[in-house]
């Protein structure tokens, strides 16, 4: 009788353990089907270069001339048409970049600071959330002012922004250099 059970015990054992390592992992299920899939992503055609769309916009600069002596007289902000490649990036976040940049006339002059970093730019329901780092913003209250005014002008011009709402590390803030207020959205062209 004691060999009858250990022989059974063997047995139950020896199942048990065969059992334990036949389980399938999801990876195992189908591996023709797997290798169907790698031969079929061999096929795709990656492009070196990202799709980029081209598209003229209107980008706003300040007056040099009134920069250089303040005379009233003289119109603040001038525009400038220029044909912008984007793909990576979205149109918003190009315009904004090809303002920091400056303009293609002598006449003209960007007053935002070079020294200013664009971490992104989202859009929600027509707001156009300009997101900048707190490092580099810095500046005089005329800087501020023609750097809030050159990005909401030049981003009300796009079908998709209706108002633009500035934030300092993604949060909202009273103002980019302490002169002017940000804590609301920007609905009109700033003079």
């Amino acid at each position: 009788m004691k060999k009858f059970i250990v022989i059974f015990l063997v047995i139950i054992l020896s199942l048990s353990l065969v059992a334990c390592n036949n389980t399938e992992s999801p990876e195992d299920e189908n591996p023709i089907e797997e290798q169907d899939n790698a031969e079929e992503n061999d096929d795709e055609i990656v492009e070196p270069t990202p799709n980029t769309d081209e598209v003229e916009v209107t980008l706003y600069f300040a007056n040099k001339e009134y920069v250089e002596t303040g005379d009233e007289s003289l119109e603040k902000l001038i525009a400038e048409k220029r044909t912008v490649e984007y793909g990576d990036t979205s149109l918003e976040e190009t315009v904004v970049k090809e303002l920091i940049k400056g303009p293609e006339s002598e006449e003209l002059s960007t007053i935002i600071p070079q020294s200013i970093n664009l971490l992104g730019i989202e859009i929600a329901d027509g707001t156009a959330f300009v997101n900048f780092s707190q490092e580099g913003l810095y500046g005089g209250s005329m800087q501020e002012g023609f750097t809030i005014s050159q990005i909401v002008n030049s981003l009300l011009e796009l079908d998709s922004v209706d108002r633009v709402q500035f934030l300092i590390d993604g949060e909202k803030a009273e103002s980019l250099m302490g002169h002017i207020s940000i804590m609301d959205p920007f609905e009109e062209p700033n003079e």
